[in-house]
């Protein structure tokens, strides 16, 4: 056995000694040399940290952390770190994460933007700014007080008896001074000629978003992001509930821009899933869930987007339509509806219309083809195929938000009365609504009336007119005096 181990060690020996002499003696300079330059990077992580937030000019204020951690290979992980603005004040907080740095840069001792290639955030409230050219900036989060406050302006903004022009006017002074206010004030990051190559991950963060005149609180937030600021970046992000400005379920935005132009271009899908439009401020009482998806295009300042909308159900007063689809345009915080498609009643609907996001007015026009009278109203026992014309016009209030149009029916029955047309106008505003031109053709006796009114569930009219097919008045019904007389006598 020992004849055996040592003819093992003879020929080692004669192997070790043929080796070049650079593998026999530079490997294991260079492995023990690399093993104490990965050791002194795990044990001097504070101090790496410290450095690095000493020479860098991207982010105003200061950072500290509680703890960090590091491993010989560039990550580090952190807790309790916290960036503070010059007046001292919480800009964010991130529970725990991790960062991984350019080993090089650390060891030569050369930071730049470019020296952090990879960052996680775990449970953070971050706070962003998006100005107009959407470029962005960190903010403190506003105290529950300057919540408050901030609300004030923006109720007083939606007094009903205010213009378009002024509400438009209004706005745009409350964005300039917004941003007068913020770049004195909130100038937090300034990435400015320093380029950017890393990747960053949010997980279960909770993201709050200034953008012009609207306000975004996003839960749950899942983000990834491949950042080159001098080429494609590509981007993921995933939401939970969201509220502000808009209330909905979710958020899914996926896609790149491309920083190689002056004004970087985006090509982004968005998707915006149960959208309350009560919170869009539709003029009613409105929560049926809304989902749209767009195509966002263009220069990422002032994108174009097209997509589709579409809701389960929608329910407005006196109209409850089923599986509504349509297509949808979006540029300059304007939203365009068209070749909208519904089920009413039995019977379709198509509709267009447009929505702005700054001024919350809106149109809506539509034709609907044989709604059934009897789903509509199946109490009222009438029995007959509607066509109508409507239009839905609001100026972001629900007392400022009108119904108008034209309706005429096929033949039918009201009880056991039948009739060969019913046709009329109507307007509908506060929950007033007004017949005009109402016409009954009943087979030989048409009854016509100037108006009928159905305010707070009273019924109000003017004289009825019954006449013949030659319009030869026969009878009038006078509601004052709530009696019949003979038109061919006055």
């Amino acid at each position: 056995m020992q004849g055996i181990m040592e003819g093992v060690r003879s020929r080692v020996r004669n192997l070790w000694r043929h080796l070049p002499r650079f593998l026999r003696y530079g490997v294991p300079t260079s492995l023990i040399a690399a093993f104490l330059i990965l050791e002194f990077f795990s044990r001097s992580a504070a101090l790496i940290f410290d450095r690095v937030m000493q020479d860098q000019e991207m982010l105003n204020g200061t950072i500290t952390v509680e703890k960090l951690i590091a491993s010989p290979f560039g990550y580090v992980s952190f807790q309790g770190l916290e960036w503070k603005d010059v007046e001292g004040k919480r800009i964010l907080f991130i529970p725990d994460g991790s960062f991984r740095v350019d080993v090089l840069d650390v060891l030569t001792k050369d930071f730049s933007s470019l020296t952090i290639e990879e960052l996680t955030l775990n449970r953070a409230a971050i706070s962003l700014r998006f100005n107009d050219d959407m470029s962005v900036d960190f903010v403190r989060t506003p105290s529950r007080q300057e919540r408050a406050q901030s609300k004030k302006p923006t109720l007083k903004a939606r007094d009903e008896d205010k213009t378009e022009e002024q509400l438009i006017a209004e706005g745009e002074a409350r964005r300039r001074a917004q941003r007068e206010r913020l770049e004195q004030d909130w100038t937090n990051f300034n990435q400015e000629g320093r380029p950017l190559d890393l990747h960053i991950y949010l997980n279960d963060c909770r993201v709050e978003v200034f953008y012009r005149d609207r306000h975004y609180l996003l839960e749950a937030v899942r983000f990834s992001m491949d950042c080159d600021s001098t080429d494609d970046t590509y981007i993921k992000l995933a939401t939970g509930p969201f509220g502000g400005t808009m209330v909905g379920g979710g958020i899914f935005l996926e896609g790149k821009i491309d920083f190689e132009y002056t004004v970087p271009e985006c090509d982004l899908a968005l998707i915006v899933d149960a959208v309350d439009p009560s919170s869009l401020g539709f003029g009613m009482d409105l929560h049926d869930p809304l989902s749209m998806n767009v195509r966002l295009e263009g220069a990422i300042s002032h994108p174009t987007g097209r997509g589709e909308l579409h809701l389960d159900k929608l329910r407005i007063p006196g109209l409850h339509f089923t599986d509504v689809n349509g297509h949808i345009y979006y540029k300059d915080s304007m939203i365009h509806f068209s070749d909208v498609r519904a089920q009413v009643f039995d019977g379709t609907l198509n509709a267009r219309g447009w929505y702005n996001l700054d001024t919350r007015y809106y149109f809506i026009g539509g034709h609907g083809q044989q709604l059934s009278a009897k789903r509509a109203l199946p109490k009222d026992k009438l029995q007959c195929f509607v066509d109508l014309d409507i239009a839905v016009d609001s100026k972001g209030s629900v007392k400022k938000t009108a119904y108008s149009g034209r309706f005429v029916s096929g033949e039918g029955t009201y009880r056991w009365i039948p009739f060969r047309s019913i046709r009329g106008r109507f307007h509908n505003l506060d929950k007033k609504l007004d017949f005009y031109d109402v016409k009954i053709d009943l087979g030989g006796l048409i009854a016509k009336t100037d108006a009928l009114s159905m305010n707070k569930g009273h019924l109000t009219f003017l004289p009825i007119h019954v006449t013949d097919q030659n319009g030869n008045p026969l009878v009038i019904y006078d509601p004052d005096r709530k009696e019949l007389i003979d038109a061919r006598t006055q």
